[in-house]
């Protein structure tokens, strides 16, 4: 499942060129891969829960954050924050575990019943998070916020700047689940 791709939100300009990230002070979850990759581009990450961002964006702690459209709009962040852009530096996905144990002790009537609902359920899923993150980008504009479309020279600046990030990656998970990573993001 889906939670779609994350994006940067901030107080201090619109996000056009990858020198517009140096110095910016941004929000991330607790994920050194993420921090990273933000300091490879030049801005200044800052570690720190989300239930933290809201009083920290307007204390001025720091400059912006970034998630996914739908949780900046659900947490009203653009109380605070004049600017976003689709930098869709990362993509958040939902992952739907079960035991072994108990899937192998079910029947392979029962299996195959669990595989084809979590698909129905997958499906659904990534749609209604489509839509939902669609119309909170469309309300986070209708409140005043001030969209900027990442373009291309930039998206291959970003890629470039933090290819050590995916190169120190690629030793610490292994190549192959990397490679296969990128191929089906399209990187």
């Amino acid at each position: 499942m889906e939670m779609g791709f994350r994006q940067v939100t901030n107080s201090q300009r619109p996000l056009e060129t990858i020198e517009d990230f140096q110095g910016l002070k941004i929000r991330l979850q607790p994920n050194e891969v993420h921090l990273d990759t933000f300091r490879a581009i030049g801005a200044s990450p800052v570690s720190m829960d989300i239930s933290e961002v809201y009083s920290a964006l307007q204390q001025g702690v720091v400059d912006g954050q970034e998630q996914p459209y739908s949780l900046t709009n659900t947490h009203r962040l653009d109380e605070v924050q004049s600017y976003f852009s689709d930098t869709k530096h990362f993509y958040d996905f939902i992952v739907v575990l079960i035991n072994r144990n108990v899937f192998n002790n079910l029947s392979d009537t029962q299996q195959k019943n669990v595989h084809e609902a979590m698909s129905k359920a997958v499906a659904w899923q990534r749609e209604k998070a489509g839509q939902e993150n669609e119309a909170a980008r469309q309300t986070l504009i209708e409140r005043g916020m001030q969209f900027t479309e990442i373009g291309d020279k930039t998206r291959s600046q970003l890629r470039k700047a933090t290819q050590g990030v995916v190169e120190d990656l690629r030793e610490e998970v292994g190549a192959e689940l990397v490679d296969q990573v990128l191929e089906e993001s399209g990187s």
